[in-house]
């Protein structure tokens, strides 16, 4: 292995994020040599020109060795600067361009562009294997090395970690439901689910963690429910962990999901989890490990609620035994910054 000073360099985007990504940025910071924001479109605009010109000066100014782009157009920003500036090239895409979340031209623009920005990719890391069957079947991209590094997260500490609840059967049920509000992940299915089952005499609490632009359409939904009382809204949360504490099962309803962290940050929280079967969402839990639903389908989300309820303490014991085995294996944030520490140190000794 070549001897050299590593030096961590970052660039991001100016654009407003959620709690958790500003407090990870001013983390990051602290931690880099140099850093450089931009002020980044998710559509394709004029200002990507602009900021391939700053990413091209900051890599050669900067004597950058390897550089790794994020998503559609952090790919598009490494690959191209990359390429002219010499340097090794990694990509890990997802989002909208491997899993068709573009209108038809968008889509047509960056099927184009992808397939030509192959030819300069050292090495593609995924995050799940779903998400590497999605590009190499609508991308190929044969001739650069891919490998799937599996997402990792941060386990709370040892007196964080959540004892099982003595459930008072007199008080609700309480679901958590912990992503931003967006239709593909499912919230307006999880409340008409929990609304309906609050209808047939279930009693039943559905907490939504998370803001978004379909909030709303699901106050709305809950207004006209009169359910105001069994459905709550708590907002963006910048601690996880501890609102995951209160509630009784964590509810993944999502219609479409790449990797899946709220599953693995479930199941280090000591949180039974029901789960849509969808995309990456399947490689972390299955019936063994979580009350599993077919995704986008109201009436199986509606058994698999009841059917988790409805369990004896034992069984539920059991699912969580069997994910926290697969994910203290597999989903640490320690396991995963390893082996791409590897992977980087590879490109740059060849």
């Amino acid at each position: 292995m070549k001897q050299s000073l590593v030096k961590l360099s970052k660039i991001t985007s100016r654009k407003v994020g959620d709690k958790t990504y500003h407090k990870e940025i001013d983390q990051i910071r602290s931690n880099i040599i140099f850093h450089q924001a931009l002020n980044i479109n998710k559509r394709p605009s004029f200002s990507d020109l602009v900021n391939i010109i700053k990413i091209y000066r900051f890599i050669r100014a900067n004597d950058i060795d390897i550089v790794h782009g994020h998503g559609a157009k952090g790919g598009l920003y490494a690959r191209i600067c990359g390429k002219l500036a010499g340097c090794k090239i990694v990509y890990t895409p997802h989002g909208g361009v491997v899993h068709n979340m573009f209108g038809k031209y968008e889509d047509i623009l960056y099927k184009t562009i992808e397939r030509f920005l192959c030819n300069y990719t050292d090495l593609l890391i995924f995050e799940s294997k779903y998400t590497e069957k999605s590009f190499q079947s609508k991308f190929g991209c044969s001739k650069s090395e891919h490998v799937v590094n599996y997402n990792g997260v941060q386990p709370p500490s040892k007196n964080q970690i959540a004892v099982d609840l003595n459930h008072n059967e007199s008080l609700p049920v309480k679901l958590g439901v912990f992503a931003m509000l967006r239709q593909e992940k499912g919230q307006i299915l999880a409340l008409r689910a929990v609304t309906s089952l609050i209808k047939q005499g279930h009693n039943i609490q559905l907490h939504f963690y998370g803001e978004g632009s379909l909030k709303e359409a699901l106050t709305k939904e809950v207004g006209e429910s009169g359910l105001d009382n069994n459905i709550i809204f708590h907002g963006e949360v910048d601690d996880v962990y501890s609102n995951m504490y209160t509630v009784d099962f964590v509810l993944i309803p999502s219609l479409f999901e790449s990797f899946g962290y709220v599953a693995v940050e479930s199941i280090f929280a000591n949180k039974p989890i029901i789960s849509s079967n969808t995309g990456g969402l399947i490689e972390i839990v299955d019936e063994n490990s979580a009350f599993m639903f077919e995704s986008a389908n109201q009436s199986s989300l509606e058994k698999a609620i009841i059917n988790a309820i409805n369990s004896i303490p034992e069984s539920i014991l059991k699912k969580k035994q069997n994910a926290f085995t697969k994910a203290h294996t597999l989903f640490e944030i320690e396991r995963m910054l390893g082996q791409l520490k590897l992977y980087y140190f590879e490109l740059y000794d060849n």
